[in-house]
């Protein structure tokens, strides 16, 4: 568990591709401090336990920095200053140079501590009880270090070397004298990686990727370094595959590849850079449902909803890839409709219409599987499929579960968003989209409430919660606009808006819990979703509100880093926003979610048509003056700068228009 005091934000995070570090800010690795500690290879812990020492007690922390690829680490013991420099390839390398600031020599003795376990992520997460306790693996020595192995395969193993050789020194320092320590802990199968050569690699990836992405700069400083961090997060998110990049979930829990996050995150981001819509639905369609399967919730065309390894997969505790989720498949259209709009890529288009056609086929054979009109999810590991997916996220309004199966608001509007994007190439999906429509807004919608019911129940009958989720549904643009205007004024009423963001249960609800997972707290990017279909519907007051207090709230975060969630409790002023004890940071749809809030203020929308970008930007105190640099559209990068709302566009790319 995590102590008292320790908050994920206070670790530090490093990542590169299927590899990531958790320890504290003095670099030490300790489980018992805090649970998700350790070097990981994908969901297996490979090096649980990892303490630098001088003379048997560690260095006191006097600094601390990190800079994407890298973290240093600033330590003192008496007149010793410690240096320990970090990087992430295949593995974990460090550089520890031990200085004597003293006037007199210093005799001490140097000792890396290091232990394994070869945890399971969702082992000691609780998913999987039989893994929740691994045992200590012995250490084996070698030449330059120790070796830990979990089995004869060689499956699990991890070497840490040290060079000079030797993880323990006895060190006689002269006054002004130095040593240094070279340690790596990787795999067996890992390649060498000399130490300087391997921390410019790490560190020349993050601005070769700042270049391929938007570039954004305000006279706001602050809002500045959380687009910068944003843009960093993201990269240091992404894992690399044949079908291109894909952007993990969020460090710790989530270092895996999920359906739902990468889809809207990908759409939130093709203004950004289109490259991690092509890569996400180029691996989706790869791994999309071919068979039906009970254990793994696959069936033909469906999408998936996580992909895990280890010991879970192995041993048959879970499966390699898991479908369990409703909205996969309807977002997967989505993102492929409008990745074409926003780029003009037709020849993704065509290479991946059959898995549309497949994923189309799936909503209507087993996501409708009662013919309804509606996509409903009847359960499975995970009891409530959609993205709030934690058992107690779906109740009546006395507080007991609804029955399944259900069918969340927010779904059908993804559904009716994918209809309308698929029907420019099958104009007879047009016509049901608008049938879907019609019901939805029929059926959803609760008149005493003046609200959209945040699913139907079992019986049909509307789970009437008043919830954040009603926002997608305005992103998705599904709901009549006579009743978005009572959309819109309820969004922003108290019991909804704590000052910071959107809550994701009223809290005027029997169940309210601004510290809990989903009865209450505010995610990132449900507010930031909740922002953009404000703004598609013209209120753009109401969104610019939302977006400044979102970002506000960001900026107060360690880092300038929002976190997966934060705590629902109403906006105070002078205080920040309440920490949620064990949210992920970095995480992926909240960093894109900052992008959002931007292009909802400057009113950034694609006419695929006419291939027209429109900009239409509404007054902000966020800023007085923003450029905006090599912005992705219809293939080509657009520069333009916003002096309160007059737009001024630099030379435009052949055939690009804006409006």
């Amino acid at each position: 568990m995590i102590s008292a005091g320790q908050l994920i934000s206070e670790r530090v995070m490093l990542k590169r591709d299927r590899f990531f570090a958790v320890s504290a800010r003095d670099g030490s690795m300790k489980p018992g401090e805090f649970l998700g500690d350790g070097l990981w290879s994908g969901d297996t812990r490979i090096l649980s336990g990892f303490r630098l020492l001088i003379d048997g007690i560690e260095p006191e922390p006097v600094g601390f920095r990190s800079d994407d690829a890298s973290a240093t680490f600033e330590l003192r013991a008496g007149s010793l200053r410690l240096t320990r420099v970090r990087f992430i390839e295949s593995g974990l390398h460090e550089r520890i140079t031990v200085a004597n600031e003293g006037a007199v020599t210093v005799d001490a003795v140097l000792e890396i501590e290091v232990a394994a376990d070869f945890a399971a992520m969702l082992g000691i997460r609780g998913s999987v009880p039989a893994l929740a306790s691994p045992a200590p693996v012995p250490a084996v020595k070698t030449v330059d270090g120790v070796r830990f192995q979990r089995d004869d395969s060689g499956a699990h193993s991890c070497h840490v070397s040290a060079f000079p050789e030797g993880l323990k020194h006895q060190l006689r320092l002269p006054a002004g004298e130095s040593f240094t320590l070279l340690v790596d802990a990787a795999p067996d199968s890992a390649q060498r990686i000399e130490f300087a050569a391997g921390l410019q690699a790490a560190e020349s990836a993050y601005p070769r990727w700042a270049a391929e992405c938007m570039s954004v700069r305000t006279d706001n400083p602050a809002l500045n370094e959380l687009l910068d961090q944003a843009t960093a997060d993201i990269r240091l998110l992404c894992d690399e595959y044949e079908t291109g990049i894909y952007p993990t979930a969020g460090l710790p829990w989530y270092a895996v590849p999920f359906g739902r996050d990468a889809l809207i995150t990908s759409i939130l981001l093709l203004h950004v850079n289109p490259a991690l819509a092509r890569g996400v639905l180029r691996y989706l369609s790869e791994h999309q449902g071919r068979r039906v399967d009970a254990d793994s919730e696959e069936q033909p065309g469906k999408i998936l909803h996580e992909v895990r390894n280890g010991e879970v997969v192995t041993r048959g505790l879970w499966p390699n890839i898991l479908y369990g989720t409703i909205d996969a498949a309807a977002l997967f259209l989505c993102a492929l409709t409008e990745t074409e709009n926003w780029t003009h890529d037709h020849k993704l288009a065509d290479e991946l219409w059959p898995a549309a056609e497949a994923a189309l086929e799936w909503c209507r054979k087993y996501g409708d599987s009662d013919g309804d009109g509606y996509i409903e999810y009847r359960g499975g590991r995970a009891r409530n499929q959609g993205w709030k997916d934690s058992d107690d996220s779906l109740t009546n309004t006395d507080g007991s579960a609804a029955s399944l199966p259900a069918a969340p608001c927010e779904v059908q509007a993804y559904l009716h968003r994918g209809l309308i994007g698929m029907s420019r190439r099958r104009p007879g999906l047009k016509e049901q989209a608008a049938g879907l429509k019609w019901r939805f807004n029929r059926d959803f919608w609760m008149p005493r409430e003046k609200y959209f019911a945040q699913a139907l129940d079992g019986t049909k009958r509307q789970v009437q919660a008043v919830s954040s989720n009603p926002g997608h549904c305005l992103w998705m643009r599904i709901i009549d606009r006579p009743k978005a205007v009572h959309v819109a004024q309820r969004l922003l009423s108290p019991d909804l808006f704590s000052g910071w963001g959107i809550r994701t249960l009223s809290e005027r609800a029997i169940n309210y819990d601004p510290s809990s997972y989903h009865n209450g707290s505010v995610w990132p990017f449900d507010t930031a979703l909740a922002i953009a279909g404000l703004r598609q519907y013209g209120f753009a007051e109401e969104a610019e509100r939302l977006a400044r207090a979102l970002i506000e709230a960001s900026i107060d975060f360690p880092m300038h880093r929002p976190p997966e969630l934060f705590c629902g409790d109403v906006r105070e002023p002078g205080a920040p926003p309440k920490e949620y004890w064990n949210t992920c940071t970095p995480q992926l749809w909240s960093a894109a979610a900052m992008f959002t809030c931007v292009s909802s203020i400057l009113g950034l929308e694609a006419d695929p048509r006419r291939k027209t970008l429109r900009i239409s930007p509404i007054k902000t105190s966020m800023w007085n003056r923003i450029e905006v640099s090599g912005l992705h559209f219809a293939g080509q990068r657009v520069d333009f700068t916003v002096e309160g709302t007059e737009v001024k566009a630099g030379p435009l790319p052949a055939g690009v228009r804006i409006s």
